[in-house]
């Protein structure tokens, strides 16, 4: 046999024996771990697409954004937290909890909300954010056939007994859950645990769609970098409209979107189709508090504030303009 011959097939047998050992791999992870199988498929062969989010804007100054007229209000921090200001939310959705900034269930104060919803019962979250899980809710039954199950959404105290902490790298311990925070919430489905959770069509469903309400997967695959955590699909965090939509369609956690997107901006515009045929203009920004206060331009509505305890800015989310959607004609 020539040498030449011989060369290729011992290349052709040792290409079969590497791919051999990949599928290998492949079946034991799909069969094993159908949580980390969809995860690898999304994460580097679904590309995700957003056809709702148009244009990203930023800008340095604040004159970009208001003209001569438009008139500042200064509010105090404090009565923002209490919810005395009409028409602005204070949520903190871009506060973080994790192994590195964490705090004690009492030392959190958030404004919460009791709202009951039909079939699945009373739940207690930060405002605006129950009324966005009773739509993402009917939606997904809508949509898929399927109920999720309500799991914990704000938990009070440091009760050892919520210390969901293990040495599998998979959960967040108490005190760094978003669950104190009153801006988490668990979506479980029936007869399915952590590794089978993903073999759901509901389950991906919701990893597509829970930007739709504002609603972010908190701790993404592969993120464990910044998070802390491995993957928890099933828990979510509201942070807001756009900045779910932007965190989906970068695969940013929550951690990276702050440290990335805002790192050299002021500014950051962008503009967001909602389901009700509206186009909606966002404008975020971030700002020092001074004596206690921070500004927002009375052009904006619907305003959100939070507080990011990682760089110690306060974040000002806001409509600046809306306008009817225009369908293209097919």
């Amino acid at each position: 046999m020539k040498k030449r011959t011989k060369r290729w097939l011992l290349l052709a047998r040792n290409w079969g024996i590497f791919l051999g050992i990949v599928l290998g791999i492949w079946i034991i992870v799909k069969i094993a771990r159908p949580n980390v199988n969809y995860a690898l498929k999304d994460k580097y062969f679904h590309r995700r697409k957003l056809p709702e989010l148009h244009e990203i804007v930023t800008t340095d100054y604040i004159e970009d954004l208001c003209n001569p007229d438009t008139e500042i209000t200064f509010y105090d921090v404090a009565a923002l937290q209490r919810g005395e200001a009409e028409g602005i939310t204070y949520n903190d959705g871009l506060y973080i909890l994790n192994d590195r900034y964490y705090i004690q269930g009492e030392d959190f104060l958030p404004l919460l909300e009791t709202t009951s919803i039909d079939g699945y019962g009373d739940v207690t979250m930060v405002r605006g954010a129950a009324e966005a899980l009773k739509k993402l809710l009917s939606a997904a039954e809508a949509e898929t056939g399927e109920k999720f199950i309500l799991g914990e959404s704000y938990v009070k105290g440091a009760d050892p007994a919520h210390d969901h902490g293990n040495d599998c790298y998979m959960l967040a311990y108490y005190e760094e859950s978003e669950h104190v925070t009153g801006m988490g919430i668990d979506l479980l489905l029936a007869d399915r645990d952590y590794r089978t959770y993903m073999k759901s069509p509901t389950a991906k469903w919701l990893q597509d769609n829970a930007w739709r309400f504002g609603f972010t997967v908190r701790y993404p695959f592969w993120e464990g970098e910044w998070t802390g955590v491995f993957f928890q699909p099933w828990h979510l965090k509201y942070v807001g409209q756009p900045h779910a939509a932007y965190m989906y369609l970068h695969r940013y956690s929550l951690e990276e979107y702050i440290a990335k997107t805002f790192s050299d901006k002021r500014w950051f515009f962008e503009d967001l189709d909602g389901e009700d045929g509206m186009t909606r203009t966002y404008v975020i920004f971030r700002q020092n508090a001074y004596d206690g206060k921070i500004y927002i331009p009375d052009t904006l509505h619907d305003v959100e504030v939070s507080f990011d305890n990682t760089y110690r800015y306060y974040y000002v989310t806001g409509i600046i303009a809306e306008k009817k959607t225009e369908i293209p004609e097919k």
